[in-house]
């Protein structure tokens, strides 16, 4: 520390008092003081002004003195009871210079004796002004305004879809078991095929199928290679027909309704068909599902043309007669038809179109470029999907058809009635 003059020694307790003012002067007026032992890195970055006190007006020392305190220094604010000097005091202290004469040498020896800031503790930070409880005008916080009244909550906009059900739908000709007996086409018998009918329809993850020539003991067969997976109507049963059956998966859907109607078959014989009415567990939408099988020609039954014709209209006659009670209508079946039969049932039921697409209207009928004679159908407005034809080994080891599926998207939006009781 710098040698204090002779003239200052004397005046020590006034230059304390002084110096404590200082050091409150000295924070507003904004110097920066660092708590630590690297100099460098707290300096003084503002010159003191001598308006800032009445009581102490300083000159501006030539140099901004360094200030750095101690790092064992403890830090609080200066003491209240230290008093500003005023001309009383001074002017009790026999030869006693004047204040301003008494501010000048303070102020000169402060300017070439920094290292007397060492000891001195020092306040942390100003103190605040501001009562407590009330808010810090230097503090600007902005509120983003809300849009929304008061007490509402944030608007959902709707689904127009509404409740959603997503499938797989399939049309799925077995081969029946009466087809394989002693290895006939060169295929196992039937009831060794419907393990891969089961495997298929797990791989394809089908919700609902439509199952042609499913006899008897593959009807049982199916339910025990699935474990229980899938309920069929009609299913195996005394005084059943269960070679045209619809098949849906028990955890997706539950049946609400199952009928059949009479269609012609070989040489117009009539064979009962079903349809069912099932309500998917996950969205309550409700839906209709038919499956048909209608008759081909074979070496034994000939010109069975016009009965495929009478079994497509009772078939697009059902479908309109489902689609007025406000759910959407599903078709899959072996129609042992191609073009023809797309033509025919889209202009007797003009609200069904066809998984691959296809349009018949005004400027005639396109079939599908794509298709063969089974055949899946829907209500228009209806989402098909990812259409597909499986003939893959393990089908051909299972039938002689591929396994056609797609997946299915339908909503109450579009059929507000499948929410609803159908009657």
């Amino acid at each position: 520390m710098p040698e204090i003059p002779p003239g200052i020694r004397a005046r020590l307790p006034l230059l304390s008092a002084g110096l404590s003012s200082l050091l409150v002067v000295s924070a507003l007026a904004g110097f920066t003081v660092g708590i630590g032992s690297d100099a460098s890195t707290t300096e003084a970055t503002t010159a003191v002004d001598a308006s800032v006190s009445t009581t102490l007006p300083l000159r501006n020392p030539a140099a901004t003195p360094s200030m750095t305190a101690s790092p064992s220094a403890v830090v609080a604010p200066v003491a209240a009871a230290s008093p500003t000097p005023t001309q009383a005091t001074a002017a009790a202290v026999p030869g006693a210079p004047s204040a301003a004469q008494r501010d000048r040498d303070l102020a000169a020896w402060l300017a070439s004796s920094g290292a007397a800031y060492t000891d001195i503790p020092l306040p942390a930070a100003v103190p605040s002004t501001v009562p407590a409880g009330e808010p810090d005008a230097s503090v600007t916080t902005t509120a983003t305004p809300s849009t929304q009244p008061p007490g509402s909550s944030t608007p959902t906009r709707p689904d127009p879809d509404g409740e959603t059900a997503d499938f797989v739908l399939s049309s799925f000709n077995v081969l029946g078991s009466s087809h394989t007996r002693n290895g006939a086409r060169g295929r196992a018998a039937g009831v060794v095929r419907i393990r891969g009918a089961a495997q298929l329809l797990a791989a394809h993850d089908v919700g609902v199928v439509g199952l042609q020539e499913l006899q008897a003991d593959q009807a049982r067969g199916l339910v025990r290679a699935s474990d229980g997976a899938y309920a069929l109507y009609p299913g195996a049963g005394r005084h059943r027909d269960s070679e045209n059956s619809i098949g849906w998966r028990t955890s997706q859907f539950q049946l609400v309704r199952a009928r059949t109607i009479s269609i012609p078959y070989f040489d117009g014989h009539h064979r009962q068909m079903p349809y069912v009415l099932l309500k998917h567990r996950g969205s309550g939408v409700q839906a209709w599902f038919g499956n048909f099988h209608n008759p081909a020609e074979t070496s034994r039954y000939h010109h069975q043309q016009g009965w495929r014709t009478q079994a497509t209209h009772l078939e697009a006659g059902l479908a309109n007669r489902l689609a007025a009670t406000g759910a959407p209508v599903f078709i899959t079946g072996d129609m042992n038809e191609r073009a023809a039969y797309f033509c025919r049932l889209t202009s007797a039921a003009s609200s069904m179109v066809a998984a691959q697409g296809g349009s018949n209207g005004s400027a005639g009928c396109r079939a599908p470029s794509r298709h063969g004679i089974d055949w899946v159908f829907g209500s228009r407005g209806v989402r098909f999907s990812s259409y597909a034809e499986d003939r893959s080994p393990l089908v051909h080891r299972t039938t002689d058809h591929p396994v056609v599926t797609s997946h299915v998207r339908v909503g109450s939006g579009a059929f507000p009635g499948s929410v609803r009781s159908i009657p």
